[in-house]
């Protein structure tokens, strides 16, 4: 069986005045990990921990419309760091995290023109080469960096290309005017299509435009503002849409001012090579380990096409052979998140839509829901995509807190049951696990400021008293550090167990049971023949299924949680309590004859009309990972690989294995030779038999 190794080398500088030659190596400290056995820990560095209170202000004068200071202000800062964060790095480890994913560390423009709120959270960024002062050095970034790796933990940077700090106005009003009424023009009037050429050669430089007449709106920017972003080319408007604000509706999301922010005109070849230069140059500084991308799909394709590769080369150039960029494209549907992956380059992205199946599996039992969108993970395989290395969440820093879609009488032991359930979810099925921080204590909050809490000694009264899951509220003069709570106990058992087998990264799954509040799956490690049977209840009351198969193991040892399996020659019975939830461990039953994997004769997809389906089933085995190739002269090329077979819905049939590529990515002969290879515990491997399939 084939299985990847990369080895990643700590590229850190300098670490408390020592040079690199005194640092480890990477493979001491454990850092040449696969991203996707990875846990995450997303902490929004000014509500985390204040390490150094003289940077508050960061500079600035101590008035609040100047600083952007005030913490008794939900939209303004309250003084959290990064020797905070570099401070609580023991903590975060502690936990059983392996990597902390932070928000962006650029220097922002303090406070917004109208003077309501602070860049607190980061993303309104003038320097996108420098730290902001309210958060601390770059050489406080950098030790930081280092005593992360020094622990074993990567870091990811989040990072933004779709916008700057609100800096332009126009000369018109804001409202937002389409390219039909108002397309763009070159300096001597020439009308060109920015959609047409984005990452061309043929895009007009900024030297060929005219900020008073190639855009549909004329930018002003004042004199102190003129040159207040850096590197110093975006200080050109040029380089900007210029469009008005965005309504979030058709091309406005793309060349709309985003919530007033600067939109970058991000086809120009120019503004590429400038992003690209700026996120090198902090891999190759810094030492961190990946990128979590803002506002992904308010960028062209064409941006990222050029972009991710170029960051990977640098990554890789830096001795990160594995960089994850996991793209924020901030929509439940799976044909959106589909389409990012397959035309935008993207081979990590944030899924929410499982995240919304998640929560209605959790909220209302929709088990089938989850189901019948895990069948769609086929959709996402490619030979670059692998839905296994996508970021799963219950929550962030928009959306708000899995406390707080629980809802209810949070006093209640179900609200406990029901987000360690929710959590025990997170960490055994497929994808990179992702806590939001203060989850770990019980936090609520219901999107954007209100869930961005302070886990310091917090100066905002409503968060003093504000209810905790799985605990009385933090009260005066005590910080969230200073409390138990035991939803940190539960992260802590999972982190564990998580950690405890590659079925949870990489495994196989297959889905079981999916009704009503009980849903019950199995993730396989097929290197050591394990089986690990997860079991989840989110009804209230005890709920009993049961499945048949004719791999299933007598012998199933407990590891965490409730509820009870109990088998016979071929069926297994399954019980959960009440918001319950169960981890069992069984060796894999092995068939006594070779298993053997059946090709169908591909396909032309009629529902989609730029790929064809290429279909398989397993004989002789419970579960398999199969790769899908095809042949281009002597050698055997990857379409992508499935690691699930399909569970039977409305519109799928059960224990099908499925990829669909695109009729583009075949380099088609007369007849092209195509087949599916099997890998089976044991490291045994199969391949079917070929089919020879001309161009549909």
């Amino acid at each position: 069986m084939i299985r990847k190794s990369f080895i990643v080398s700590l590229v850190v500088t300098i670490f408390m005045g020592l040079s690199i030659s005194n640092t480890p190596a990477a493979t001491d400290l454990g850092l040449n990990r696969d991203f996707k056995t990875e846990m995450i820990y997303f902490a929004m560095i000014d509500r985390f921990s204040n390490g150094n209170s003289k940077n508050d202000l960061g500079g600035y004068k101590d008035v609040r419309t100047s600083s952007g200071y005030d913490p008794y202000d939900t939209a303004f800062y309250h003084g959290g760091d990064i020797q905070g964060l570099s401070d609580k790095l023991e903590y975060i480890k502690s936990l059983g995290f392996t990597a902390l994913w932070i928000t962006p560390v650029f220097r922002n423009i303090p406070v917004g023109v109208d003077g309501k709120s602070a860049a607190y959270h980061g993303y309104a960024i003038a320097g996108f080469d420098q730290i902001d002062s309210h958060l601390g050095t770059m050489a406080e970034f950098k030790a930081f960096v280092a005593k992360a790796h020094l622990l074993g933990l990567k870091v990811v940077l989040d990072i933004v290309t779709n916008h700057t700090a609100d800096v332009i106005s126009y000369k018109e009003n804001y409202d937002y005017l389409y390219l039909s009424e108002k397309p763009y023009k070159t300096s001597n009037g020439k009308v060109f299509d920015i959609v047409k050429l984005a990452g061309t050669s043929k895009f007009p430089t900024a030297s060929q435009l005219s900020a008073k007449t190639s855009f549909p709106k004329t930018a002003v920017v004042s004199k102190a503002m003129a040159n207040i972003k850096s590197p110093a080319w975006l200080n050109d408007v040029r380089l900007y849409h210029n469009r008005g604000k965005s309504t979030f509706q058709g091309e406005s999301g793309r060349f709309g001012d985003f919530y007033g922010f600067d939109d970058i005109m991000t086809e120009s070849p120019q503004v590429v090579k400038g992003f690209i230069d700026i996120y090198s140059k902090w891999i190759s500084s810094t030492g961190v380990d990946g990128f979590r991308i803002d506002t992904a799909r308010h960028v062209n394709e064409a941006f990222w096409q050029a972009f991710i590769p170029s960051i990977k080369a640098q990554a890789l150039a830096s001795g990160k052979q594995d960089f994850p960029m996991w793209g924020e494209v901030y929509d439940s549907s799976p044909e959106t998140l589909e389409y990012w992956a397959r035309y935008g380059g993207f081979t990590e992205l944030l899924d929410f839509p499982v995240q919304d199946r998640m929560l209605k599996f959790i909220t209302s039992g929709a088990a089938n829901q989850l189901a019948t969108l895990l069948n769609s993970d086929d959709q996402y395989s490619t030979a670059t995509v692998d839905p296994r290395n996508f970021g799963i969440f219950l929550g962030n820093h928009d959306m708000g807190r899995i406390g707080g879609f629980i809802g209810g009488n949070v006093n209640s032991e179900s609200a406990l049951l029901r987000d360690q359930m929710a959590h025990a979810l997170l960490f055994t099925m497929r994808g990179v696990p992702i806590v939001y921080y203060g989850d770990e204590f019980g936090l609520m909050g219901d999107g954007d400021k209100e869930a961005r809490q302070d886990l310091f000694v917090t100066l905002v009264d409503r968060w003093r008293k504000q209810q905790r899951i799985g605990g009385e509220p933090i009260g005066m003069g005590k910080s969230s550090f200073d409390t138990t709570n035991p939803l940190q106990q539960t992260i802590r058992d999972l982190t564990k167990l998580h950690a405890s087998s590659s079925a949870f990264s990489a495994g196989a799954m297959k889905i079981r049971i999916a009704e009503n509040g009980l849903l019950v799956f199995s993730r396989f490690d097929l290197d050591t023949g394990k089986e690990y049977l997860m079991t989840f209840n989110s009804s209230d009351a005890a709920l009993t299924g049961s499945f048949d198969s004719d791999f299933l193991s007598n012998k199933w040892e407990k590891m965490l949680g409730d509820g009870t399996v109990s088998t016979t020659a071929k069926s297994m019975k399954i019980t959960v309590p009440a918001y319950g939830w169960g981890v069992f461990l069984s060796e894999m039953v092995k068939s006594a004859v070779t298993p053997e994997v059946r090709m169908n004769k591909p396909t032309r997809n009629p529902m989609l009309r730029d790929r064809f389906n290429l279909e398989a089933t397993i004989a002789g085995a419970d579960i398999a990972e199969v790769q899908f190739q095809y042949k281009d002269g002597a050698t055997w090329k990857s379409l992508g690989t499935d690691t699930s077979p399909t569970f039977k819905s409305e519109i799928d049939t059960a224990g099908l294995y499925r990829v669909f590529p695109l009729i583009s990515d075949i380099k088609w002969s007369t007849n092209t030779e195509f087949r599916a290879v099997a890998f089976f515990a044991g490291g045994v491997e199969t391949k079917s038999e070929t089919f020879l399939f001309a161009k549909p």
